[in-house]
């Protein structure tokens, strides 16, 4: 097992779900995505599944988010990771979801361990039915955090300032 599956399993063991964020960049603006469902605006995003690098979890889950034609025409092939951040969830909802390690084991949820991934494009155009969400938007750094604010849970609101804060000093 290669050091980085290690790493990534010992986060679940923590009870912490590793999930990779990304941060696409074109002209100084960041993409932001909706889904009508949640009424959210938020960075694409998603589980790293066991026994899979933030490369291959990258690459499937962006490709699951965004569409083919979008990320076919995006380089994920070297992940630059400029900010981690761990959320815990609310004493009240711990517990009740698992996690499984590489090897099986069962673990009880307490939270997420997110890897915001820098991915810089030079294609704006997404064709939204490839995708989950409902529209997107190229956004400022302004504009995206006068968004972020908008984040009714405080968590993903706190952590998607703070990336977004990141983000324009990387």
């Amino acid at each position: 097992m290669s050091e980085e599956l290690k790493i990534i399993d010992n986060i679940r063991k923590q009870g912490f779900r590793p999930q990779v964020v990304g941060c696409f960049i074109y002209n100084s603006k960041i993409l932001f995505l909706y889904k009508k469902e949640h009424n959210l605006w938020q960075f694409p995003q998603g589980g790293i599944e066991n026994e899979e690098t933030i490369q291959q979890a990258l690459k499937r889950e962006m490709t699951e988010e965004l569409g083919k034609d979008f990320i076919n025409n995006c380089d994920l092939s070297n992940p630059l990771i400029f900010n981690e951040q761990q959320l815990k969830f609310p004493s009240s909802s711990k517990g009740f979801r698992e996690l499984k390690t590489d090897l099986e084991e069962k673990i009880k949820m307490k939270g997420k361990r997110y890897f915001f991934i820098k991915i810089p494009t030079n294609k704006t155009k997404i064709k939204i039915n490839q995708t989950e969400f409902d529209d997107y938007q190229w956004l400022t750094f302004a504009e995206a955090s006068s968004k972020a604010k908008e984040i009714y849970q405080k968590g993903k609101r706190q952590l998607t300032l703070k990336a977004i804060e990141s983000l324009k000093n990387s």
